[in-house]
């Protein structure tokens, strides 16, 4: 069943947004209003009407506390409450009511992000930012969620840690996992994920499989939400020059589609 959300309303800025999504799948999430899906699906807003369900269970404040370590929030700018790495890792896992062995799930959080366990005696206040951002997810594999949010997703990373989390959330997906990405970036919406969700405002402009939202000729000629470079240029490329390109996720496989028809 995974991820089911119905006719969800937060104030004036949600209104009857209703969405399923299943394990082994990658959510993205368009608009400035996501970032309220992701904390009420975290559990930090409550004061919203409508249903959420994981798994055939009601997410309420009773599955929250009996179920801690199910959704995973990750923000662009993370709050930690402890002084050192180790101490904060322990912190959440606590917090989580993690019962396996603490080491072990500390080693696995960490070798996810490319850290080694010697970052355990740094003080949080002496890293960079993108550490400390890095550090937040992998505390959060540590106690294995099952639903991993991303808001603001990679904003302020350079390629290298793109390139690390791009990985993580394909592995994430891979181990049958719900990934959720909250972004205003169209193009990384349609590289990396299977269904979309585009918000105009408060409301669902669109939901649907990513492939075929981002390639739909009615969302091409609005001017609502903006499309994703490489599947603008090919639908102008059919549409203007009558040129017979394929929409195609990565520029390479454009580039040979233009060798073969024109």
């Amino acid at each position: 069943m995974g991820l089911v959300v119905s006719n969800l309303k937060y104030r004036d800025l949600l209104n009857d947004v209703s969405f399923k999504i299943g394990k082994s799948r990658i959510l993205g999430i368009y608009g400035n209003n996501a970032k309220y899906i992701l904390d009420i699906l975290n559990g930090d807003l409550k004061d919203y009407t409508g249903i959420v369900e994981y798994e055939k269970y009601v997410v309420d404040e009773l599955f929250y506390k009996n179920n801690s370590s199910v959704f995973f929030l990750v923000n662009s700018n993370p709050v930690f409450y402890t002084n050192k790495v180790e101490e904060e890792f322990k912190f959440n896992l606590t917090l989580r009511k993690y019962n396996g062995d603490f080491d072990k799930a500390i080693i696995k959080g960490l070798s996810l992000l490319g850290f080694d366990k010697e970052i355990l005696n740094r003080k949080i206040n002496t890293l960079s930012r993108s550490e400390k951002y890095l550090l937040s997810i992998a505390i959060g594999m540590s106690f294995n969620p099952e639903v991993i949010m991303f808001k603001d997703t990679y904003v302020g990373m350079d390629h290298n840690n793109k390139k690390l989390l791009t990985t993580l959330v394909n592995n994430l997906k891979e181990d049958k996992k719900i990934v959720i990405l909250a972004s205003n970036d169209t193009n990384l919406l349609y590289q990396y994920t299977d269904e979309v969700i585009l918000l105009d405002g408060n409301n669902i402009y669109k939901v649907g499989q990513t492939d075929k939202i981002f390639t739909s000729v009615e969302l091409m000629k609005g001017d609502i939400i903006p499309m994703p470079n490489i599947t603008k240029v090919t639908y102008l490329a059919k549409s203007k020059k009558n040129v017979k390109l394929s929409y195609h996720k990565d520029v390479r496989d454009i580039i040979k589609d233009i060798y073969k028809h024109v």
